[in-house]
C-alpha cells in the first residue's frame, strides 16, 4: 500500500480506528457478511470503502470480509508499491473478520486453461460454487483488462498470439469463479468497491449483480462520494455504469431540476468556484492554468484573438475542440457510439480532415502516459500534419482562459468537459454515456450515424450564427456542478477531503476524528442509512426528498 507515513503516526491511527469501530459496531453473531475490496494502493481509497462498509454494518449486522492482493501485470502498469500486510492491518483496525488475498487464491488454478471452480473458504467453511459468468461477458472483461495493463487502445486481432492476453483469460476465469462463490452464497449484505471495471474489480461487480447483491461504488474525489446499484432497481440491460446513467438522470430530474429555483443561488456559487477549482471533475485542468478570468463577451473576444494567433487559427471562424479520452480507460464501461475509444478518435479526425469550413483543436488527455504505450495520439496527429485547419496538442498546453475563449463546440465521449463546458455556455456533443448524460446538459448520441448527423448539424448552425446551446442546458449544467460538487459530496471527519495529504496529515486528521469527535454527530451514518433504506442511487449530503414527498 502506498503510504509513506511515519511509523508512530500509523500505529496511533490503527489503535484509534480499532477502538472506534469496536465501540461503534460491537460484536455480532450474524453469519451474513459484507465484502469490501482494497486493490488500490492509495490508503485514501481504502478509507472510503471501509468507512462506507462499516456505516452499512451499523444498519445490517454483518461480518466484514476484505478482498485484496496484487498481480505483476497490474503492478507494472499502475502501482509503485503494494503491501498486502499493510492492507491486512488496516482491515483488522476497521473490524474485518477475514482478509482474502485474491491472487494468492487464484494463481494456482489460473495456470491451467481448463481450471475448474476455484475453492473458496470463509470463516473456516468451504463455499459452494456460484453460477458462472457468460463467455461473452467474460471476454469483455478480459479485453478491457488487457488494454489497461498493456496500455493499448485495442485488444490484439489474434488473442492467442499474445501470452499476456492468454494470462488475462486464465486469471479472469479463476477470479470470476472465486467471486461467484464468495458473492453468491446468499449471505452477502453488499459489495463495496472503488472501481467497477477490469478483472479484480469489475468481475466482483458482475458476480454481485448476478447474485442480487447491492453494489456501492465509492469515488476518488472530494470528501466522501458514492453511487449505489440495488438489485431491485437493476434492469440487467446495461453495464453497471449504464444502469447508473439512467437512475442518476431520473434522480437529478426529480430531486434537483424540480427544485431549481431553490438551488439556483448555490449552483451559481459552485459554477463560479469550479472555474478555479483544482479538484475533479476539472482534474484535467489544474495548477495556475485552472483559473478562468473571462467575465464578458468583449474579454472573450480579445483573448480569442490572442489564442487563435498562437494556434494559427482565424478567430472569426468556429473552433471545434475534440477531447481525446485515455484510450485504454475501461473501454466498453458504458454505452459508446463506436467500438473503442480509439475508433471514435480516429474516425473523428478523419471527418475533421474534410470539414474545412471550421477549425479543429484536438486535445490529448493529460494522463495519457498512464494509459497508452503506443504513441496513439501523436500517430493520429502525424497523419493530419499537413491540414492547417487541424491542431493536435496536449491539453495542458492551453489554459482554461484559452480554452474558454476559443472553443465554440466541444466533442467528447464521456469526459468531464461535457458537464463543465455547458455550464459556461459552450455546447458539447457526447459520443457515449456518462453518469450525467441523461441530465440534459449536452447532445448525447448512441451510434455513429447519429454522431455524424449531430456534428453536421452543429457545424451548420455555427456557420449560420445560430445558438446551439439552450439556456436550460446551461442551467442544468450548473445544477449538475452543484449536485456533483456539493449535494453528493459528504463531509465527514472520518474521510478527509482527497486533497488532505501527505499521509501523516491524513492519518492525524482521521485519528483526531476517531478519538475526539463524537460519532453521533457524524453525518456519514445518517447519509448512508438514507441511501440504503430508500435504495437511492447516490449518497447525498442532505435529504433531497422529492418536494411534497414523505420523509
Amino acid at each position: 500500500m502506498w503510504l509513506g507515513a511515519d511509523k508512530k503516526e500509523f500505529e496511533a491511527f490503527l489503535d484509534s480506528a480499532d477502538v472506534y469501530w469496536r465501540k461503534n459496531l460491537g460484536s455480532t453473531t450474524s453469519q451474513n457478511y459484507l465484502v469490501v475490496e482494497v486493490f488500490h494502493q492509495d490508503i485514501r481509497v481504502a478509507m472510503r470503502n471501509l468507512s462506507v462498509a462499516n456505516a452499512i454494518r451499523r444498519i445490517v449486522p454483518a461480518q466484514l470480509v476484505v478482498v485484496t492482493g496484487v498481480e505483476q501485470m497490474w503492478h507494472d502498469a499502475l502501482w509503485t508499491e503494494f503491501d498486502v500486510k499493510l492492507v491486512e492491518r488496516i482491515a483488522a483496525a476497521y473490524g474485518a473478520s477475514q482478509v482474502i488475498d485474491l491472487y494468492r487464491l487464484v494463481e494456482g488454478p489460473a495456470n491451467s486453461a481448463t481450471a475448474s471452480a476455484v475453492p473458496v473458504e470463509l470463516f473456516g467453511r468451504p463455499l459452494p460454487p456460484g453460477a458462472p459468468i457468460s463467455a461473452e461477458t467474460l471476454a469483455e472483461f478480459v479485453s478491457a483488462t488487457y488494454c489497461r495493463v498493456t496500455k493499448r487502445p485495442r485488444a490484439p486481432e489474434n488473442p492467442t498470439a499474445d501470452p499476456r492476453y492468454q494470462r488475462r483469460q486464465a486469471l479472469a476465469r479463476a477470479i470470476s469463479s472465486a467471486y461467484d462463490a464468495l458473492l453468491g452464497s446468499g449471505s452477502v449484505v453488499a459489495l463495496v468497491t472503488s472501481h467497477v471495471d477490469y478483472d479484480h474489480w469489475g468481475l466482483a461487480v458482475d458476480s454481485a449483480r448476478r447474485a442480487g447483491v447491492p453494489v456501492v461504488h465509492t469515488q476518488q474525489t472530494g470528501c466522501l462520494k458514492a453511487y449505489a446499484l440495488f438489485p431491485e432497481n437493476d434492469t440487467g440491460e446495461h453495464t453497471f455504469r449504464g444502469e447508473l446513467t439512467h437512475q442518476i438522470g431520473a434522480f437529478f430530474e426529480q430531486r434537483v431540476w424540480s427544485r431549481r429555483s431553490e438551488v439556483r443561488r448555490n449552483a451559481e456559487l459552485v459554477a463560479w468556484r469550479s472555474k478555479v477549482n483544482l479538484g475533479r471533475p476539472s482534474w484535467w485542468r489544474g495548477g495556475a492554468s485552472a483559473s478562468v478570468d473571462i467575465t464578458n463577451s468583449s474579454e472573450r473576444a480579445r483573448l480569442r484573438t490572442h489564442f487563435a494567433a498562437r494556434l494559427g487559427f482565424d478567430p472569426a471562424r468556429p473552433v471545434v475542440a475534440v477531447f481525446n479520452h485515455a484510450v485504454s480507460d475501461a473501454p466498453g464501461t458504458n454505452h459508446q457510439s463506436f467500438p473503442t475509444l480509439a475508433d471514435w478518435f480516429e474516425e473523428t479526425a478523419r471527418f475533421a480532415s474534410t470539414a474545412t469550413e471550421v477549425q479543429w483543436l484536438f486535445q490529448d488527455h493529460p494522463s495519457q502516459f498512464r494509459y497508452d504505450s503506443t504513441d496513439f495520439f501523436d500517430s493520429v496527429a502525424r497523419r493530419y500534419a499537413r491540414h492547417r485547419h487541424m491542431v493536435f496538442q496536449p491539453s495542458k498546453d492551453l489554459s482554461k482562459n484559452g480554452l474558454w475563449s476559443l472553443v465554440d463546440l466541444g466533442v467528447t465521449v464521456r469526459g468531464s468537459v461535457s458537464n463543465e463546458l455547458p455550464a459556461y455556455g459552450i455546447p458539447v456533443i457526447q459520443a457515449g454515456w456518462s453518469e450525467w448524460s441523461e441530465c440534459g446538459l449536452s447532445t448525447v448520441v448512441n451510434d455513429p450515424e447519429s454522431y455524424w448527423k449531430a456534428l453536421d448539424a452543429a457545424i451548420s448552425a455555427m456557420l449560420n450564427g445560430e445558438e446551439i446551446i439552450s439556456a436550460e442546458q446551461v442551467e442544468r449544467a450548473r445544477l449538475w456542478l452543484w449536485f456533483y460538487r456539493s449535494a453528493t459530496d459528504l463531509f465527514t471527519p472520518q474521510v478527509p477531503h482527497w486533497e488532505v495529504w501527505p499521509a501523516d496529515y491524513l492519518l492525524r486528521a482521521v485519528r483526531t476524528s476517531f478519538r475526539h469527535i463524537e460519532s453521533d454527530a457524524d453525518p456519514v451514518f445518517e447519509a448512508v442509512e438514507r441511501m440504503w433504506t430508500r435504495r437511492e442511487p447516490v449518497l447525498t449530503r442532505t435529504d433531497l426528498q422529492e418536494p411534497g414527498g414523505v420523509r
